[in-house]
């Protein structure tokens, strides 16, 4: 029996109000939040939410559990709603969100969304995340693009090497500052990590009609494509312009660092280009640079004109109904335009809502908002962070590209033949596909 399983089944034999001790401040404004907002920038964002709240007579109890991904806080959730000490809310984001409502687990919003007129004010694909069998089940943070590749202007300027948007310009760059000693790529092999910047090389070859048949729809004869063994090429390919040259590269460990090291390195200007989802220009922005003025947004080369999403949530715990009150309070602040302009600024994401004002964004969050907002946009959704597959399928997945980045006796064409039999493998048993990202 899965863990997830095994909640919904105590759910089902125990009433879930008792998931939180005595005393532990229910129905006096306390709310425990789990989430895996640890970087200086998140721990920012969510100390914005939490003085909001404040103001409204609610306290934001942090229960921050550490781990880019958030593998680490969904073990611990599953954990605490086991042992009956579930919080009364908890970050989750796509799929996962979804597996916890089809089990009945999650408060259902509908009240909140009506009063608040969020179909009306919010973006339709954002709705269909937080909406399960015709529920709002969570509370919309904020729209995080994922292919984004970043390129640190006071390097480019001192070396006078021109800003690249293509792979012949990246090349070509990778080489002279190699050459200037200057790290080209900031690149961690941290599972999650690896699999972030494949998936953006994978739109970014594949395009995307065939990433969403791909990650989408979960056609097995989609991976077939030659993009993909592309996809893996240009995975080997920049991970290797992160090592120290060239020459030696294969076999080589770049090491699992924190995505906030990568970060760190880039603005100390000690590596010149990243690929990251937008969490970090808001870390980015805590160190002092500014998107626009300091470092260039620009696409994975080939993605351009689309925008590879993860939406943040917060759902609140069903059952407790001595704080349903206060977790509806939090839901409607959560949703309101002055939080979500305040707390994407700081976050590096960009607001849910469509009547936000965003020209006090950097040029990269406008930018982002915009593309996302324009009807023509071809938005698709992320795997890694939980918006495509379910859980399973998902890690299975990252497990996959990440052994081939660690592995440079595996060929690409090898990687394309596992991550094939592995859908072919998933498919017969998956029934968390993910919900159509319309164009």
């Amino acid at each position: 029996m899965s863990a997830l399983a095994a909640i919904a089944l105590g759910a089902l034999s125990t009433p879930l109000a008792s998931a939180a001790p005595a005393g532990a401040g229910e129905g006096n404004g306390e709310l425990n939040v789990l989430h895996w907002w640890t970087s200086a920038s998140e721990r920012a964002a969510a100390d914005h939410v939490a003085a909001r709240m404040a103001e409204m007579g609610l306290r934001w109890v942090d229960g921050a559990v550490a781990g880019g991904g958030g593998g680490a806080a969904i073990k611990v959730l599953n954990e605490r709603t086991l042992r009956r000490m579930g919080p009364k809310v908890a970050q989750l984001n796509g799929q996962s969100m979804s597996e916890w409502a089809g089990m009945g687990l999650l408060l259902e919003l509908d009240g909140v969304a009506q009063r608040r007129g969020w179909a009306r004010t919010m973006f339709p694909q954002v709705m269909e995340q937080v909406t399960v069998r015709e529920h709002v089940v969570a509370a919309p943070m904020g729209i995080h693009r994922i292919n984004n590749l970043y390129l640190n202007k006071a390097v480019f300027r001192r070396l006078k090497i021109e800003l690249p948007s293509d792979w012949a310009g990246l090349e070509k760059a990778a080489a002279a500052l190699r050459a200037a000693g200057v790290t080209p790529v900031a690149f961690s092999d941290e599972p999650w990590q690896v699999a972030t910047v494949f998936e953006a090389l994978l739109l970014g070859e594949a395009g995307p009609a065939l990433y969403r048949r791909m990650m989408v729809q979960q056609d097995v004869q989609a991976f077939d494509d030659p993009a993909l063994e592309r996809a893996f090429k240009r995975l080997r390919a920049w991970r290797n312009l992160s090592l120290p040259s060239l020459a030696n590269a294969g076999g080589q460990t770049v090491g699992e660092r924190p995505w906030t090291e990568l970060v760190a390195d880039f603005a100390a200007e000690r590596s010149a280009m990243l690929i990251m989802g937008d969490w970090a220009r808001g870390e980015l922005g805590s160190l002092g640079l500014e998107g626009g003025r300091d470092f260039d947004c620009k696409a994975v080369p080939g993605s351009a004109q689309a925008h590879l999403y993860s939406i943040d949530t917060l759902a609140m715990l069903a059952g407790n109904t001595a704080s349903q009150a206060d977790q509806e309070k939090m839901a409607e602040l959560l949703g309101g335009a002055a939080l979500q302009l305040g707390y994407n600024r700081i976050k590096g994401s960009v607001p849910v809502r469509r009547d936000v004002p965003v020209d006090e964004l950097d040029m990269c969050a406008q930018q982002s908002f915009r593309l996302f907002a324009n009807p023509g946009t071809p938005r698709v959704p992320s795997l890694v962070h939980r918006m495509a597959f379910g859980e399973v399928g998902k890690n299975a997945i990252i497990e996959t590209v990440h052994r081939f980045a660690l592995d440079p006796n595996q060929t690409p064409a090898a990687a394309q033949r596992k991550l094939q039999g592995l859908l072919r493998a998933l498919s017969p048993k998956t029934n968390t596909s993910a919900k159509a990202a319309s164009s």
